[in-house]
């Protein structure tokens, strides 16, 4: 407990600080002479940095720590200079050191400490995780520990932009295995639903992408955890919340990730455009976010959550929004990457086609064909310039009827309602699916009054859904025999 209140205080501890600043000094000045010497052997340099890294074992200060890191990278890079080394192999080695001293410190990230983490996490980015080692990072229990009560907790690291920067080091876990952990994989869902409020599709500052990014280690967290079964119970919770339209936490969550995916493809297509971004990146920006997005709205498990009637609209405009996106960078793609811009056009064709497949009447698809006919046209014409054909959705046969009394349309979409409910603050009538969209955004309003829309501020029409009901069931009749 002593050494944590020191740390978070930034002051020496009672370990002589006097003994790592000379220590750190002369592995400074042995650096510099080996240089200046020209010296073409590695083992002085591999010296050098074992004599720094051993001093993560003691009680360093914030100060400290980022003088003991910055000059092992600057070691590191030395020897890269005079010998083949896998570079990200060593930084991520670093990083491991480094963090099992941050967890064994228990320090709050506070003052220096977020440089420090920062520095860390920057090793991580850099090295793109070192997939292809085999090897576990970050994989001890007082790591794990530290990590998930940095990334859980504002009262252990205030900073929430930090709080989401830790998903650079929780998205290695992805690889080894430490992600399907039911304890572990619980809190990272507890971190993700906290912080997703923080997460804006507008801000450029979150949604940059070069390289291995924020987004990118987002969306890996997010697909190993919907891969793995650890998002079940959020589902399920989720769709219980929209059927009772009392939107709560589970709901609001899956609602901002698929909003984040589709502000997330928005921006890499301007990154790429603007050559903020290179191709190769962007390729797998693009490539993940519509596997995400596929499993996340459409595969087996997801599909009744975004099926349903509340959520729909929000699952088609993100389809929506994704696929035109990814349709319009594909071409400048295309002369240099031919095979994946095929492999994307296939999963927006294989999602289409699970879509026409799921069981009749069919929420999303409705929303997709009425709401969002010209857009599905426009992706499908843009796929048949790149020489594909993208599957049809056909209407129902319920949207197919143009004409109907103007109590039996939505105030908002000017569409025929399912399930109609009024809002009491404006005494308009809208649809349900409509209702959830806007009880999902983070300011929830009535768009006639602006004034809050909590739970009290509606009420289902049963006796109207009635009519509607027995309206259309009339008028498909008449239509099938005329």
């Amino acid at each position: 407990m002593e050494a944590n209140n020191n740390n978070n205080n930034d002051t020496h501890h009672q370990h002589q600080p006097s003994a790592v600043t000379s220590i750190l000094n002369q592995a400074r000045q042995d650096l510099d002479s080996l240089r200046k010497e020209g010296e073409t052997t590695t083992r002085n340099y591999w010296n050098v940095l074992y004599s720094i890294v051993k001093m993560f074992t003691t009680n360093l200060c914030s100060q400290e720590f980022l003088q003991c890191i910055k000059l092992a990278w600057k070691t590191i890079m030395a020897i890269r200079m005079r010998t083949s080394i896998n570079v990200k192999f060593s930084k991520m080695c670093l990083a491991d050191d480094a963090l099992l001293c941050l967890a064994r410190l228990d320090v709050k990230v506070t003052g220096l400490w977020e440089d420090a983490i920062s520095f860390v996490i920057a090793l991580v980015r850099v090295s793109d995780g070192a997939d292809n080692t085999g090897f576990s990072f970050f994989a001890s229990y007082d790591v794990k520990r530290w990590i998930l009560s940095v990334f859980c907790d504002a009262e252990v690291c205030p900073n929430y932009n930090i709080r989401l920067d830790m998903l650079m080091l929780i998205q290695v876990w992805c690889r080894s295995g430490v992600l399907g952990c039911q304890g572990v994989s619980e809190r990272v869902i507890t971190g993700l639903m906290e912080l997703s409020v923080y997460m804006d599709g507008e801000d450029e500052g979150i949604l940059r992408c070069t390289g291995l990014t924020l987004e990118l280690s987002w969306c890996r967290v997010i697909y190993a955890l919907k891969t793995k079964g650890h998002l079940t119970e959020v589902y399920k919770t989720a769709t219980q919340q929209i059927q009772s339209l009392s939107v709560g936490p589970e709901a609001r969550w899956l609602a901002r990730v698929v909003e984040f995916v589709t502000a997330r493809i928005s921006m890499v297509k301007s990154n790429l455009h603007s050559r903020y971004m290179t191709p190769t990146n962007a390729l797998q920006a693009l490539e993940l976010s519509l596997v995400l997005l596929g499993h996340l709205v459409i595969s087996c498990g997801s599909a009744d959550t975004f099926s349903s009637r509340g959520f729909s609209r929000v699952g088609a405009v993100s389809f929506i929004k994704v696929c035109v996106n990814v349709l319009e960078v594909i071409p400048s793609l295309w002369s240099h990457h031919a095979n994946s811009c095929n492999l994307m056009l296939t999963s927006i064709s294989e999602m289409i086609e699970t879509l026409t497949s799921l069981p009749k009447p069919q929420p999303l698809v409705q929303v997709l064909t009425r709401d969002h006919n010209q857009e599905m046209d426009k992706i499908r014409r843009s796929a048949s310039d790149l020489g594909f054909q993208m599957p049809v959705l056909t209407p129902n046969e319920d949207h197919i009827i143009t004409q109907c009394p103007e109590r039996f349309v939505d105030g908002v979409t000017q569409s025929i309602m399912e399930s109609p409910v009024l809002l009491q603050t404006s005494q308009v009538t809208v649809d349900e699916t409509t209702l959830v969209y806007l009880l999902l955004q983070k300011s929830p309003r009535c768009p006639f009054t602006r004034a809050t829309l909590d739970q009290h501020s509606f009420c289902r029409l049963p006796e109207l859904q009635q009519e509607i009901h027995d309206w259309k069931t009339d008028a498909s009749t008449t239509s099938s025999t005329s």
